[in-house]
């Protein structure tokens, strides 16, 4: 029997090029600025940046290192070391898990046992508005390490609403004594005019994200949801850069060009539109890509890109202060989560909602239980839940996943057979 020819690789639009260069240069520079002897860091992922980018600190995230370790299949290795010779429990999140594992490993120059490798770092940048555990990830690998920790706390906030001006103030001061406290341990001045700029950059890059993951509401849309957990690197990692201005003005260029010639990166026919909820499944992406497609169901939109949408006005710390309280679940309820979810359920015209019940991430999956009966209520669509996790592939089944989605995909063909939905 022939041997059938594998498939060509379709290639990547010129802008998903752009994030990957942008993101080996980011590495790159990390490990350049550590030969050099200069201080690398490392960062949750939705610190105020503007501060370290204004200081000129290379700075790499954990999170966003986990993601992409995971997707590439390095990650089960490193979690297996953090649970047998470093002992932490599997019930932990898997982000810390593999970047604790990893930060081990990283003690031998030799090891080569994942990709992308970070080079240690040299101080830590926290900020506790997007969960609570980071902070015991981070206080162990500064007990690790041997590092300092720069500490920016987001009050958490249960309650909707304008922040109360104490809380306001006390956000500032927590932004000033970061700025205050790196001029001591750099040995040099803060620039202010410098910071305002990035302040600039920052909100023209957080203005442009938000676009392009707007036009994704067009039907047929012009992308294959998917898509946008690529597209959140550059804002993750380098919101506050030029390049990724350059980057965003050409995803949306080509977004804009697909739209009018009716094209789209999703692969197969558009029959159904669900939003999806949570993290993605990092091990299980192209599982997870190629079983939704093969349904024609395209999840064109999610809450967790969301996140780093960080809207301030430059030059008013404030407003700066506010929007990083603010940001993720640190100031949400179940209610207000919801409320966000059924809007854009009705705006992108989705079908269904798929909800990633997260093991590792609490803060991003506890809603869902409530918040599933909230949707079908107020829009009338199906909701499903399936198990898995952001990096440990074990909790993961193919079998339930697939079977989820066969009952949704049956209750919403129903739905338009009979309701008439289009």
């Amino acid at each position: 029997m022939a041997e059938t020819a594998p498939k060509p690789k379709r290639e990547l639009p010129k802008s998903r090029q752009m994030v990957n260069e942008m993101t080996a240069k980011v590495y790159a520079d990390a490990w350049e600025a550590k030969r050099r002897g200069e201080p690398v860091a490392w960062s949750t992922a939705i610190f105020p940046l503007e501060v370290p980018e204004t200081f000129g600190i290379n700075v790499l995230y954990p999170e966003n290192n986990a993601a992409a370790v995971s997707a590439k299949h390095y990650g089960d290795g490193l979690i297996a070391h953090a649970e047998g010779a470093l002992r932490y429990p599997i019930n932990i999140c898997s982000y810390a898990r593999l970047n604790l594992g990893m930060a081990d490993k990283l003690r031998d120059a030799a090891f080569d046992g994942a990709d992308p490798l970070m080079p240690l770092p040299d101080l830590l940048f926290l900020a506790n508005n997007s969960c609570t555990q980071l902070m015991k990830w981070y206080e162990n690998l500064a007990r690790d390490l041997d590092i300092p920790i720069f500490f920016v706390d987001c009050l958490y906030r249960y309650d909707e609403g304008e922040l109360e001006p104490h809380r306001i103030a006390y956000g500032r001061g927590q932004i000033e004594k970061l700025i205050a406290d790196l001029e001591v341990f750099l040995g040099k001045k803060f620039d202010w005019d410098r910071f305002l700029e990035v302040q600039k950059r920052a909100q023209i890059n957080t203005k442009l994200f938000d676009e392009c993951v707007a036009l994704n509401s067009t039907k047929p849309s012009p992308m294959d949801g998917f898509d946008l957990f690529s597209y959140m690197a550059p804002q993750v990692i380098c919101r506050g850069k030029e390049i990724t201005t350059a980057i965003f003005e050409q995803w949306k260029a080509e977004t804009l060009e697909r739209i009018a010639s009716g094209t789209t990166t999703f692969r197969g026919e558009e029959k159904y539109r669900v939003h999806w909820e949570g993290i993605a499944c990092w091990p299980n992406l192209s599982y997870n890509l190629k079983t939704l497609s093969s349904y024609g169901i395209n999840a064109v939109i999610n809450g967790y890109v969301t996140a780093w949408s960080l809207h301030y006005e430059p030059g008013d710390l404030d407003g700066m202060a506010r929007a990083y309280q603010t940001a993720s679940t640190n100031s949400l309820s179940t209610q207000a989560i919801m409320d966000k979810r059924s809007k854009t359920i009705e705006d992108y015209a989705c079908d269904g909602m798929l909800c990633h019940v997260n093991r590792s991430c609490k803060l991003m999956t506890f809603h869902i239980f409530v918040g599933r009966e909230m949707i079908e209520e107020k829009n009338g669509v199906p909701v499903a839940n399936f198990d898995g996790d952001q990096s440990d592939g074990r909790v993961f089944s193919e079998a339930q996943f697939e079977t989820r989605l066969q009952a949704m995909t049956e209750i919403m063909a129903e739905r338009k057979r009979t309701e008439g939905v289009k």
